[in-house]
Parts: C-alpha cells; sequence; structure tokens
C-alpha cells in the first residue's frame, strides 16, 4: 500500500506486479527491473546473481541507493521469515485492508492459506 502512494506522489503509477515478476516491463518503477531482480537474488539468496545486478544497480542508481534497495529487500525477507516461523499472523484490520493488494500483486500465491488469516 505504501508503494502504491509512494508512486503517487511520485508522479507514477506503479505496476505491483513487478514484486511478483509478473509485470512486462519495469512496472512503471525507476530501474523497476533491476530492483525486483535483485530483491529476488536476495530473498532466494542466489548471492552470485546478487553481486552482479549489485555492479549493474550501482551504475543505474547509485551506490547508495543500491545498498539502500537490498538493505530494504533483506529486511523484509528476515522480517517476513521470522513472523512466519513463530506464526505471527496480519491483524484483521491489515489482513481486510491488504485483500485488493494480494490480489493485484497475486502475493498469495507466495504463502500458505493461514499466513493471512488474522492471529
Amino acid at each position: 500500500m505504501a508503494l502504491r502512494e509512494s508512486s503517487t506522489k511520485a508522479g507514477r503509477n506503479a505496476n505491483l506486479a513487478l514484486v511478483t515478476g509478473t509485470a512486462e516491463d519495469d512496472g512503471n518503477v525507476a530501474h523497476g527491473t533491476v530492483l525486483a531482480a535483485l530483491a529476488e537474488a536476495v530473498a532466494r539468496w542466489q548471492w552470485d546473481v546478487a553481486a552482479d545486478l549489485r555492479r549493474t544497480a550501482a551504475k543505474r542508481l547509485g551506490a547508495q541507493a543500491t545498498s539502500d534497495a537490498i538493505l530494504v529487500a533483506a529486511g523484509f525477507n528476515g522480517i517476513t521469515r521470522v513472523a512466519d516461523a513463530i506464526g505471527i499472523r496480519l491483524d484483521a484490520r491489515t489482513a481486510e485492508a491488504s485483500v485488493a493488494l494480494r490480489q493485484e500483486t497475486g502475493i498469495d500465491a507466495f504463502a500458505h492459506a493461514g499466513k493471512w488469516a488474522a492471529g
């Protein structure tokens, strides 16, 4: 939801399918293709791929923006894994508010059925 709001304020309309790799282009996000690939490599622990993408991203975005993107991808991945492992579920308000977003991105396909159940 924040990505959608951020992109609107930046004068863009982000295609959130970029998050799940189903967008046909950069998702209307500056450098979206390389950022999505970098996040995917981090999430899949593909360090050789991440290193190549890190160099590519640094040339396009600069070193600081690339580091920031990697930190966000790694942090989100870690927080999500911890929450899943200890059984934390979304609160009812967040679960309800994210239904449309989850449908739009197809993100529900990446998790077990109980993940989105309010707990």
